[in-house]
């Protein structure tokens, strides 16, 4: 099985970025079972970090461990189940000891804002928001009642600054991240160096995630859309167009932001999305 990954790529981590001690850092991140979380968390593997992939359900645990043991890393990489949602799960992170914490885990939900039931909505914002928020909270309130170092990471999304119409909803919960983390980015400085606060915004992925919002939105018969279906079927399309198959790029970012300790707060990609973005944010906010 072959993750994308190359000796140039670790030589300019190795050699650019450093722990403040010189050891290696513990970084848990959420929603780790596949994709983006999960080969950010082979790279950081690699780099000789010790890594706690989160995932979702049970099941998915074993999964997770037979890739990471093919790849040998079983010394560096441990997985287990972390529901963001369920407030016994985010309580597992108070026994850890916790260089950094990357928010990834989330949800999608499609359907037009004329009729998206708000039940769904709720949900989507469950996960994308308030459980990452609280998951964050404690993690934050660890740090400072021990007084120690720490980063938090939010992976947010480009759909989070350009609204992409029947994928409202979580492009909203992506908004909000973007808030979240750009205000306590600012209230944590007002107390203390010690802690930072990044934000990733990755652009269209082929990952499947866009195709199931696209598909979850069609279960639901519309009153004001008869075509509704060939509407998802150009956005697929689109989709199919603009989006990356290789997650090298973003992965790349991410792993960068937990290595740099400098004061840099956003990272993108890619690149041509990310180009697309700023003319977006120029012409039409």
């Amino acid at each position: 099985m072959e993750f994308g990954f190359n000796s140039n790529f670790f030589y300019y981590f190795e050699k650019n970025y450093h722990t403040n001690n010189g050891d290696k850092m513990k970084i848990l991140i959420t929603g780790a079972g596949s994709n983006i979380g999960f080969e950010t968390g082979i790279k950081l593997g690699k780099l000789n970090h010790l890594v706690y992939l989160t995932v979702h359900h049970d099941y998915e645990v074993d999964t997770v461990l037979e890739k990471v043991k093919e790849l040998k890393l079983d010394n560096n990489i441990k997985c287990f189940k972390l529901d963001i949602t369920n407030e016994s799960d985010r309580k597992k992170i108070r026994k850890l000891d916790i260089d950094c914490l990357i928010n990834n885990a989330a949800i999608g939900v499609g359907g037009s804002m004329l009729e998206i039931p708000i039940d769904l909505m709720k949900e989507n914002f469950e996960v994308n928001v308030f459980s990452t928020l609280r998951l964050t909270q404690i993690y934050l309130g660890h740090l400072f009642a021990n007084n120690k170092k720490g980063k938090v990471i939010f992976t947010s999304s480009i759909a989070g600054i350009i609204p992409i119409s029947f994928l409202g909803s979580y492009c909203a919960t992506k908004a909000s991240l973007i808030t979240i983390a750009t205000v306590l980015k600012r209230e944590i400085k007002l107390l203390t160096n010690n802690i930072q606060v990044k934000l990733i915004e990755p652009g269209i992925y082929n990952t499947g995630f866009n195709d199931i919002m696209l598909e979850n939105k069609l279960e639901r018969k519309s009153s004001y859309f008869d075509d509704l279906e060939s509407i998802s079927l150009k956005q697929k399309k689109l989709f199919e167009l603009m989006g990356h198959d290789d997650l090298d790029s973003i992965t790349k970012k991410v792993v960068e932001a937990v290595l740099d300790n400098s004061n840099k707060f956003l990272y993108r990609a890619p690149l041509l999305q990310v180009i697309m973005t700023k003319l977006y944010m120029l012409f039409f906010k």
